[in-house]
């Protein structure tokens, strides 16, 4: 199914990639991606490419966008945006929407017939027919594009969690979203906020691991006038001020026992009452915690209520590290590249192919902060149009990639490989050499020198008695 209605066109386009431009048109355009006609033996030798073409008018400024190839063809690419922000994306629906028909025989995301001409959702697909209707223009233009504007990801992982967020904001169960730091936790929060039926209310974070223990329960619960040595006046707290909305419980790993007991019972409860207060006072909020550490671990040391964890992890979303991340890696550095060369008038810059095989070689124990904080040290440091690894503070003979087949090196994998398909095969066959040797495509000889390598004469074919040789030649 078509994630948004696309329209026959016919725009010119500029393609960008490693310091080369392309002239194509765009004959198929939609708010997620085109399809571009390229000239003839024009092939696109990397996957990320950007994008320049106007909107119907000379007058209005052209659209530049970040782009990923994943539908090359004889005829041309297929493409799918990356990086519209709001401003862009409704500029595009704007331009698209008077060429788009009042209704629809067929349906334009699934495809199907539908039943007659003034049908309003698909019976099919359940997407709206009319995209003229008003009650569909903020949708189609802010939100329709797919994951929030902040968060970028194609890789499987990501879809993942993209579709958890999605299942998880229907509801008003609490979350609790874990992940190593610098995953994007609170992000994820928000966005769990955003797509929430509190979306209009306010959206509080606080950090347990970053205000002192004396001051935490005041800070999340408030305070009355004169509770302790400096409360000159009454304070409301985090909970109070989430009224309607979303309290985001970040590092909640990192909270006392004593007040893991507090709250717990706001948890069960949804009351609670301001240091040195005695008013009761209903909470109606949603919350949703973060952490970084291992909360099971927490509970078997005694450092963490075990009934306060299941309170909180009614729903889990778990967040992958940015080095599991492959396909996503290339693509959020070069968002980052340009939401901060747009910054510094440095619209120009690029990576170079030695800065991308960095990026995609480093392990990012930071993570996604890691990586925003390096694209930015680059902006700074690079003096010509092309980024190199040491712009990024990445020293290429320093690298030290993710080891594969646990540690061993092609030659080790390799040998490891061929006893264990040799002892197979061998114990497949009985021990029979000749057989052996037959199935792998190889001569008796080889197969013996392979045997006597690998120290597999026990998987060999033992001699037979006498009595078996008889009985073997009847």
């Amino acid at each position: 199914m078509r994630r948004a209605p696309r329209i026959t066109v016919d725009l010119p386009v500029s393609l960008y990639f490693l310091s080369q431009t392309v002239k194509g048109r765009i004959t198929d355009l939609s708010l997620t991606g085109a399809h571009i006609i390229l000239p003839e033996k024009v092939k696109l030798p990397v996957p990320l490419i950007d994008l320049k073409f106007p909107l119907f008018s000379t007058k209005s400024p052209n659209m530049e966008v970040l782009a990923r190839v994943i539908r090359p063809s004889t005829s041309g690419v297929g493409v799918e945006f990356l990086d519209l922000d709001s401003h862009n994306r409704s500029r595009l629906w704007d331009a698209l929407l008077p060429l788009l028909p009042p209704r629809f025989e067929t349906c334009p995301f699934c495809g199907e017939k539908t039943k007659g001409r003034g049908v309003k959702l698909c019976p099919g697909c359940q997407m709206p027919q009319d995209l003229h209707a008003v009650e569909y223009q903020d949708w189609f233009a802010n939100g329709y594009s797919g994951e929030p504007e902040e968060m970028v990801g194609v890789s499987e992982p990501m879809r993942q969690v993209f579709n958890l967020i999605r299942k998880v904001a229907a509801t008003d169960m609490p979350v609790l979203i874990t992940g190593a730091s610098g995953t994007g936790k609170e992000m994820v929060a928000r966005s769990i906020h955003q797509r929430s039926l509190r979306a209009e209310g306010p959206f509080v974070a606080i950090n347990c691991a970053a205000i002192p223990r004396e001051l935490l329960e005041s800070e999340l619960f408030g305070h009355e006038k004169g509770a302790f040595t400096g409360a000159y006046r009454t304070s409301i707290g985090t909970v109070e001020r989430a009224q309607g909305g979303t309290l985001f419980l970040d590092e909640v790993g990192e909270l006392p026992l004593e007040l893991q007991v507090k709250l717990l019972r706001f948890l069960q409860e949804f009351t609670f009452e301001r240091v040195g207060g005695r008013k009761t006072i209903e909470a109606d909020l949603r919350v949703i915690s973060a952490t970084n550490s291992d909360l099971t671990a927490l509970i078997k040391e005694g450092n963490f209520r075990e009934d306060l964890y299941y309170r909180l992890d009614v729903l889990h979303v778990e967040l992958p590290l940015l080095k599991d991340r492959d396909d996503d890696l290339l693509i959020m550095a070069t968002i980052f590249l340009k939401r901060y060369t747009s910054r510094v008038g440095k619209k120009d810059l690029r990576f170079s192919k030695e800065a991308m095989t960095a990026i995609q070689a480093h392990n990012w124990p930071g993570n996604i902060r890691e990586l925003t904080n390096r694209i930015r040290r680059s902006v700074v440091m690079a003096d010509g149009p092309l980024i190199a690894p040491e712009h990024l503070g990445i020293e290429v003979s320093h690298l030290d990639p993710e080891p594969y087949c646990d540690g061993l090196s092609l030659k080790e994998a390799k040998a490891k490989f061929e006893s264990q398909l040799i002892a197979q095969v061998l114990a497949k066959y009985n021990g029979n050499v000749l057989l052996a040797a037959k199935a792998l495509r190889a001569s008796r000889s080889m197969l013996y020198n392979l045997i006597q390598k690998y120290n597999l004469n026990g998987e060999l074919k033992k001699p037979l008695s006498s009595l078996e040789e008889v009985l073997w030649f009847y």
